[in-house]
């Protein structure tokens, strides 16, 4: 599961905080769900802080945020689930291939 955490995040990102790998499965079986509990995914990104890093990332780089200072749960509804469950997908991807 590290090469997932490896593969999230660029080596200077991933130097300062790395998601764990419970908090990586957490988040993919609350992903997997058909109705997805936002509260419950907030909650595992916000212990985690490799995973915050990830999702302030993210939302940066969809260019949308307006708000000079977006709580979390307002970037993880930017980012939208399909854009959570994108990068998780990503990231196992570019496990694979290394």
């Amino acid at each position: 599961m590290y090469a997932v955490v490896r593969a999230m995040f660029n080596n200077s990102i991933q130097r300062a905080a790395a998601a764990t790998p419970e908090s990586l499965l957490q988040l993919e079986l609350l992903l997997e769900e058909r109705a997805v509990d936002l509260a419950a995914v907030t909650d595992v990104v916000t212990r985690d802080p490799g995973l915050r890093i990830h999702v302030l990332t993210l939302a940066h780089d969809t260019g949308e945020m307006t708000e000079v200072t977006p709580s979390l749960h307002e970037c993880i509804v930017e980012i939208g689930i399909e854009g959570l469950r994108e990068s998780l997908r990503n990231a196992r991807m570019r496990r694979k291939s290394n």
